[in-house]
């Protein structure tokens, strides 16, 4: 193969080509060079598609940069052959992933791309018209040698729903360049001494074509997960050639320069001294509140180091309490404030309370209009007129008449121009702003709303509650009862007092209880269960048979002794004495004495 030097076709619009791409095209030119002495020799080898292609390995084309260039390092070799391979001016024939990382071995075969599919060839261009024709003519060829890859086929389906309107367009060029290639028009002109020889020649000819403009695009459209080499990055809004048409001079355009010469004559110009002054009082005023130079400015934590997105939570547009950096910066002017959509509101909470809401709304329609569709303008400016400036609306604003007559003799003019339109209004709302900086606004840092907002900023919790459900962390509460609340009663105790007349005093009596917890009940009965037994020695039979019959009960008034001198329980202050039962003990313990015997 002889590849001949052919430059790119530059003009003033084209982007401008980086230089590593011209040295290796003359790299890859002295490469194919014929001779066996400069170039790199090419071998004709069996494979897949035919008999007869030549190519070479990346032993061949690393010993040729290694003597070519007196490079040493066998890596540094490999590297650049590399490079060339994903640029696109070697290709390998298989073109598998691992191919297109030159080793230096046999185990791939190379060959060298022709110059047509160079890149930031002119003609050769990657857009997505020729992109989406290539992968039509593929599916309409062969599917099992041309059959599409996933991928290829995701991106075919994505060009033919943007390219909607131009579908027939490109499955015509498809099915035209596939039938060229059936005719054999792709065919270079080879003298050929037989049919059959043709054939052999064309059919040749056509399998080199089809791996040229697959490795084409496979360096332009690469499979997921590969680095596209090839990225230009955005394109241009003006060409070059137009910004050169403008930049045309005239007489027009001597009379303006001429006079922006003179304003910058007469514009006031600032000693350096005072503007570095002013740019670092500057910069010490607002370094607290940049969480890149203050880290305190990024609280809780900061989203940038850490993956806790609490910053972006309190720090949204609009939230219920702002944060108190964020408050704190209203305050040190007025664009701050209004800028700001969570500070704007408040400021219009604090205009509506004061009966001039009229103001920060104009101020506000005229910047929606200004940032507006074009379209809308006049009957938008129509409207801001009828609403704030006339003088029989109910919302009118305070403007001098001067300031007036300036925004009706402009609108006079312009009537018709909606593209002239779009700051007539611009000397009322500089008044109003104006009027609200001097006015509203100091009064609003003064306000009470001002004074609780901080406040309410200073005191919020910037930190998430995690509630640790299930965990063993969880604090237990204490089961201890209170001093005032009832203890619960048993099962035994319930069936007892259910005997009990509803009538009964004793329902009434507040029985201080005991401070030990249920937990150590057991414990304790058990510690009194011998004195227990010795006081119910003979005549526990004859208790349960009187707990068990509805007895009667008389109410003694004066307290009387207590038998059992080793009970830790309290004894209330009104005790009750049962008849045929000669016993001095309190009814609370005899009651708990009859639940330890049963």
């Amino acid at each position: 193969m002889t590849v001949q030097r052919e430059m790119m076709a530059v003009d003033q619009d084209s982007k401008p080509r980086l230089s590593v791409f011209s040295k290796m095209e003359k790299m890859i030119v002295a490469m194919a060079k014929s001779d066996g002495e400069t170039g790199i020799v090419m071998r004709a080898k069996r494979n897949l598609f035919s008999d007869q292609i030549e190519s070479f390995s990346g032993c061949d084309i690393v010993d040729w940069l290694k003597r070519q260039y007196n490079i040493s390092d066998v890596k540094e070799a490999c590297y650049l052959a590399t490079n060339l391979c994903q640029y696109g001016y070697i290709y390998p024939i298989d073109f598998k992933l691992s191919s297109y990382t030159v080793k230096y071995d046999r185990s791939a075969e190379y060959r060298f791309q022709a110059p047509y599919f160079w890149p930031f060839r002119k003609d050769g261009t990657a857009d997505s018209i020729k992109y989406a024709i290539y992968l039509q003519k593929r599916s309409l060829r062969n599917k099992q040698k041309h059959g599409l890859e996933p991928y290829e086929q995701e991106a075919f389906d994505k060009l033919l729903k943007v390219f909607a309107d131009k579908k027939e367009f490109i499955e015509k060029q498809a099915r035209e360049q596939v039938r060229m290639s059936k005719a054999g028009l792709y065919f270079y002109g080879h003298q050929a001494a037989s049919v059959s020889e043709a054939k052999k020649q064309r059919r040749k000819e056509k399998i080199l074509l089809d791996l040229q403009e697959k490795a084409f695009w496979r360096v332009h459209r690469p499979p997921p997960g590969c680095i596209k080499t090839m990225e230009e990055g955005p394109k241009r809004y003006f060409q070059p050639s137009q910004m050169a048409a403008r930049r045309r001079k005239n007489k027009e355009s001597f009379k303006a320069e001429i006079t922006f010469l003179k304003k910058a004559l007469e514009r006031p110009k600032p000693k350096l001294s005072k503007v570095l002054e002013s740019y670092l009082t500057w910069n010490e005023q607002y370094q607290e509140y940049d969480p890149f130079l203050d880290p305190n400015a990024a609280l809780p934590s900061n989203p940038w180091v850490s993956d806790d997105t609490l910053f972006w939570e309190v720090t949204d547009t609009l939230v219920k309490i702002p944060t108190e950096l964020r408050v704190k910066k209203w305050a040190i002017s007025f664009f701050n404030l209004v800028k700001d959509e969570q500070g704007l509101r408040e400021f219009e909470d604090f205009l509506r309370k004061e009966y001039s809401l009229e103001n920060i709304r104009f101020w506000k329609e005229v910047e929606d209009m200004k940032n507006g569709p074009r379209s809308a303008i006049e009957t938008k400016v129509e409207w801001i007129c009828r609403e704030f400036l006339s003088k029989t609306s109910p919302k009118e604003i305070n403007v001098d008449s001067k300031t007036l007559e300036i925004v009706n003799k402009s609108r006079e003019e312009m009537r018709g121009k909606p593209e002239s339109m779009r700051y007539i209004l611009d000397p009322a709302q500089e008044h109003i702003y104006l009027l609200m900086k001097k006015d509203s606004y100091p009064r609003f840092l003064r306000s009470e709303q001002y004074i609780n907002l901080k406040e309410m900023a200073h005191n919020q919790p910037l930190k998430k509650r995690f509630f640790a459900f299930g965990s063993g962390k969880t604090q237990i509460k204490r089961q201890t009862p209170s001093p005032k609340s009832p203890r619960r009663s048993t099962s035994s105790e319930r069936e007892v007092n259910s005997d009990i007349s509803g009538d009964s005093p004793i329902h009434s009596i507040n029985t201080p209880m005991h401070s030990y917890s249920t937990g150590n009940l057991k414990d304790m009965d058990m510690k009194q269960t011998p004195t227990s037994s010795r006081f119910l020695k003979g005549s526990d039979s004859s208790l349960l048979k009187s707990l068990r019959i509805r007895p009667t009960y008389t109410i003694q008034a004066s307290p009387p002794t207590v038998g059992l001198s080793q009970s830790r329980f309290p004894i209330s202050k009104r005790q009750g004495k049962m008849e045929g039962v000669e016993s001095t003990a309190s009814w609370p313990c005899f009651i708990h004495l009859w639940l330890i015997t049963v």
